[in-house]
């Protein structure tokens, strides 16, 4: 199998094809505002949150803010250090990236998630990795040895493996 589309032009941000069609759960470590361009022009205020492990960050959108507000709270702060689980998901002809759960969930979550202009959709957020007796996501590996450390730009520090 060849390369997905998305490896052919590396950024900064993670890309739904870099997961190998995995989950991959990562720990916050930074959540900042910062102004990007948008593909019809103009500027846009985003979220960005950052990650241990990676200089890969991601661009959130509103689905994957309500989904980190339904899990962590709606300080922010809150959320550094807390471990979420992402997925690649089709969408739109393409692929997204979206939330699965978090192995710091101690139970399933479900909330009704309300985004602008939609109609209001239940969503179930799942515990995952073996952390909580589920096999819904590879569990967090451990802190390698400084040999054994992956480059800074490996962010898939879940299964070890690159995208």
């Amino acid at each position: 199998m060849g390369l997905d589309y998305d490896q052919l032009f590396p950024g900064r941000f993670l890309k739904a094809g870099e997961f190998g069609g995995k989950d991959v759960t990562l720990t916050v470590s930074a959540i900042e505002l910062e102004e990007l361009p948008q593909d019809k022009g103009g500027d846009r205020t985003r979220g960005i949150i950052s990650f241990e492990r990676t200089k890969k960050k991601l661009v959130l959108n509103r689905t994957n803010g309500e989904c980190l507000k339904a899990m962590f709270g709606r300080d922010t702060g809150a959320w550094i250090g807390k471990r979420v689980t992402l997925y690649p998901m089709p969408y739109d002809g393409d692929f997204a990236i979206r939330v699965k759960g978090s192995p710091d969930l101690k139970e399933p979550l479900e909330f009704e998630m309300k985004l602008p202009r939609k109609r209001p959709v239940k969503k179930l957020l799942v515990p995952t990795g073996k952390a909580n007796g589920t096999a819904a996501a590879p569990a967090p590996a451990a802190q390698p040895e400084a040999e054994d450390a992956p480059p800074e730009d490996h962010w898939n520090a879940v299964d070890g493996e690159q995208p």
